[in-house]
């Protein structure tokens, strides 16, 4: 049983055929983005913290592809993922900070 690696080129083929062009991808990424982080700056009046860039960052990418494909369940259990991880992140932080206060 030899294992088929696929070319570079060949995954890419692939994955534009589920979630479109990257390029029309990144463009709706970086929309997204960039009207949370306006967003967030008119509300606080300072930048969006660069770790929350990275959580938004992540779920803007699925939502760009699920702009495509709607029914890829993969894209959807992704974010349901990283909303997971940012909640135990958020935890986290709330457990240091208590602990700290007492």
């Amino acid at each position: 049983m030899g294992f088929d690696a696929k070319t570079t080129d060949q995954v890419i083929t692939e994955r534009g055929e589920v979630y479109g062009d990257f390029f029309e991808g990144i463009q709706c990424e970086a929309q997204l983005l960039e009207t949370i982080v306006d967003r967030y700056k008119s509300v606080y009046h300072i930048p969006l913290p660069p770790v929350y860039y990275l959580f938004f960052s992540k779920i803007a990418m699925k939502l760009s592809r699920l702009s495509v494909n709607p029914n890829h369940i993969d894209s959807w259990t992704d974010i349901a993922g990283y909303a997971r991880l940012v909640e135990l992140h958020l935890i986290k932080q709330q457990e240091k900070a208590n602990a700290k206060s007492t």
